[in-house]
């Protein structure tokens, strides 16, 4: 990545100025916050050969750092555990496959302490007001180190306290019965219409109901039969998936 100052950052270019050095962190009154990002080791990023993101990647380590765009015309940064007494550049890019020199500018330079700790405040350049859609790189050597952007946790709980929707005051429907899987073996107490006693059980059938053994349909069944049902039952009914008939009475 080329050092040289870029005058073109905003939809339409305009001159940026003289980059000032880096403030120390403590500076006062800074104004609201506009822009909040972490910074990202471009190391932990996939691989992408068709990404905007200034190369070379290079892969200095990281524990923790943050960016901030302040409303009177200053950028705060933080690193903590980057390379220990080392040189970065911040620059901005804008979000463009342009070439390097016309969509990215330098801002200025940031140093770490020998625990790689560094805190800064750098001018935005004053000629450079308006929206702007950017990000922002730390370069050493040229290469890109650590990119803004934001680190999503693993097992991240579901959001929980917010009840759904309720637009209307219809009453909630009333719960389904719950169903399980049974098998029952008996003797054919009774018939009735589309249903049948196996000792004190009421068995439903429907259309969906098969039958076998000596047996075709429902209409074949007869008291004294021995039945084998196999089906799903709900408070003490069992509507049958399959009746088995094993003989005649």
């Amino acid at each position: 990545m080329t050092g040289r100052n870029i005058y073109g950052l905003a939809l339409a270019l305009m001159a940026f100025g003289v980059l000032c050095p880096a403030q120390p962190e403590d500076v006062q009154d800074l104004g609201p916050k506009i822009f909040q990002a972490q910074w990202v080791s471009v190391d932990k990023l996939t691989p992408d050969p068709a990404s905007i993101i200034p190369s070379p990647w290079g892969n200095d380590p990281l524990r923790d750092g943050e960016i901030e765009v302040r409303a009177k015309a200053q950028v705060k940064l933080d690193l903590e555990g980057a390379e220990p007494e080392a040189e970065y550049t911040l620059w901005v890019c804008k979000f463009s496959s342009a070439p390097l020199q016309d969509r990215c500018a330098e801002l200025g330079k940031v140093q770490t302490d020998e625990d790689g700790d560094a805190g800064a405040v750098i001018p935005w350049p004053k000629d450079a007001s308006g929206p702007f859609a950017v990000f922002f790189v730390l370069t050493r050597n040229q290469t890109t180190m650590f990119v803004s952007g934001f680190h999503m946790p693993l097992g991240v709980p579901p959001v929980t306290g917010i009840p759904p929707a309720d637009d209307d005051d219809t009453p909630d429907d009333p719960p389904k019965p719950e169903w399980k899987e049974v098998q029952l073996k008996g003797t054919v107490a009774s018939i009735g219409s589309g249903s049948f006693m196996v000792g004190d059980v009421l068995v439903q059938v429907d259309d969906d109901t098969e039958f076998s053994g000596r047996v075709e349909e429902f209409d074949d069944l007869e008291v004294g039969m021995t039945v084998h049902v196999m089906g799903k039952s709900v408070s003490g009914t069992v509507l049958a998936a399959r009746v088995i008939a094993a003989g005649r009475p």
